[in-house]
């Protein structure tokens, strides 16, 4: 049997999204590219996943395990803020699969640059021509925000500054994706393979974080 994809390799693998079988060449180069994956595909969530160590080791190399060390020391200050970002752009994503790398660098920039005014007295939301971006950061500010003044929440309350330098980490980690990976939509795969349809994080509830180097 040929490919369905190409015409000429031998079919070896079912892709679900073409609803045929295709050669390993094909399903290796254009998975997520050429071809939509579905986020359950075996094949797909094992090409991400070689990717995303590739992204890993690459950043380490370059620089150092100092943001393995601030994300563990951030994250073990807040878990529930960190899963409930993640969360966000998890659900957003699956939501929308043109969702990219670069609208959630875009979204946590304005989210940076609007906590940053906040912390200087004044209460305005900066926004982008990037709608996607405008989406994902007023729901990051939701929840931030839930995470500063809620009344409901008390051991898990953060300040200003500890929002920033949280944001700030998250920007750092979505920008070495956006620069370093030629595929738009690691970054939001990476994510998204850590929270499950049926998990859903929220304040104060602990679960799996992503620390990556």
């Amino acid at each position: 049997m040929k490919c369905a994809s190409c015409g000429k390799g031998k079919a070896k693998r079912h892709c679900p999204a073409l609803r045929a079988s295709i050669c390993p060449v094909c399903c290796g180069e254009k998975r997520g590219v050429e071809i939509k994956c579905p986020l359950d595909c075996v094949y797909f969530v094992e090409g991400q996943k070689h990717r995303q160590l590739k992204v890993m080791h690459q950043r380490l190399r370059k620089e150092g395990a100092v943001n393995y060390v601030r994300r563990a020391e951030l994250y073990n200050r807040n878990p529930g803020l960190f899963a409930r970002i993640e969360k966000i752009f998890a659900d957003a994503f699956r939501a929308n699969r043109k969702l990219r790398n670069d609208d959630v660098v875009s979204a946590l920039s304005l989210v940076k640059s609007t906590l940053d005014t906040e912390k200087k007295g004044l209460i305005y939301q900066h926004q982008s021509e990037n709608s996607y971006a405008n989406e994902l950061s007023t729901r990051l500010l939701i929840a931030l925000t839930e995470f500063k003044d809620s009344a409901d929440i008390t051991e898990d309350r953060v300040t200003i500054d500890f929002a920033l330098s949280v944001v700030d980490d998250f920007l750092k980690e979505a920008k070495f994706y956006m620069e370093n990976d030629s595929d738009l939509h690691s970054y939001l795969v990476h994510i998204l393979r850590y929270h499950p349809e049926e998990d859903v994080p929220s304040a104060g509830r602990q679960s799996e974080i992503i620390i990556t180097p």
